[in-house]
């Protein structure tokens, strides 16, 4: 008689099996689900209803797109991390300078050199004194800039907005998401700025198309982009390094790639 070992042996290649099947089959469905979405869709635009608004801000999407433009005027008076990097790594650098150039300094004021080591600690002074020059009223301007940043940041309610602003942030995205779905499930017309921004869904899964579709109305839902055609709306300002614009910036670039695939003479726009 065999062992409850040998029985669990002999049964753990059929089980192993049957999981792999099940995860294959829940990727299929999952994109069958998406593609019976497109069916419903009866074509980009097609449908004998009204063109709907798709960037109405009402119901339950009202209260989230309020919190997200609060937060975009908020964060318009805040400096974006990676600017505030870029600052800190000016005066560390700066500061880095001024340490070493004591250090030589040092070193030729005390220790007995050769004429050769003298000639090279000299040279190095001579250059770190400089770049010090050089470079220390960028860093002042830089070091200001910080403090000031730092004093906003303390003003009261700011944090509290910013927060409120990430959570809205990824509600935003999922009522994006299921506004989509919905209007391509009925019968009415789809905006012109969807059909110029999606082409064709794909086929057989679109999961990836009603993806980047539901982050395009939800960046129109909170930047406030009514453009009739143009799907993206003008390009965000490249100078300003706010954390409200380097943001809007990055998500903008990053749409447009996505939008690349399915429409390359649309880049950009």
């Amino acid at each position: 008689m065999a062992t409850e070992k040998e029985r669990l042996d002999a049964v753990e290649p059929t089980v192993a099996s049957l999981v792999q099947q099940s995860a294959g089959l829940a990727e299929e469905l999952r994109r069958l689900r998406a593609e019976l979405t497109m069916v419903k869709a009866r074509l980009l635009g097609a449908g004998s209803g009204q063109t709907v608004d798709m960037d109405a801000v009402d119901g339950e999407l009202e209260p989230v797109v309020a919190v997200l433009r609060h937060a975009w005027q908020v964060e318009q008076a805040v400096l974006a991390d990676s600017v505030r990097d870029a600052l800190r790594q000016q005066v560390d650098e700066l500061a880095g300078f001024r340490e070493r150039n004591e250090q030589v300094r040092a070193q030729l004021n005390t220790a007995k050199l050769s004429r050769t080591d003298r000639e090279v600690l000299e040279h190095e002074v001579h250059q770190l004194t400089w770049r010090i020059g050089a470079r220390s009223d960028a860093v002042r301007q830089a070091s200001e800039r910080l403090a000031k940043d730092d004093r906003i940041r303390e003003e009261p309610g700011r944090q509290e907005a910013i927060a409120a602003g990430d959570k809205a942030r990824v509600e935003i995205a999922e009522l994006a998401r299921r506004r989509v779905e919905q209007v391509l499930a009925h019968d009415v017309g789809i905006p012109m700025w969807f059909r110029v921004a999606m082409g064709t869904p794909p086929s057989p899964d679109p999961s990836q198309w009603l993806a980047v579709a539901g982050r395009l109305l939800a960046y129109r839902l909170e930047y406030a982009v009514t453009d009739l055609v143009n799907p993206l709306g003008p390009k965000p300002d490249a100078d300003a390094d706010s954390a409200a614009w380097v943001r809007r910036r990055e998500v903008f670039a990053d749409l447009s790639q996505q939008l690349y695939q399915f429409h390359p003479e649309h880049q950009g726009k």
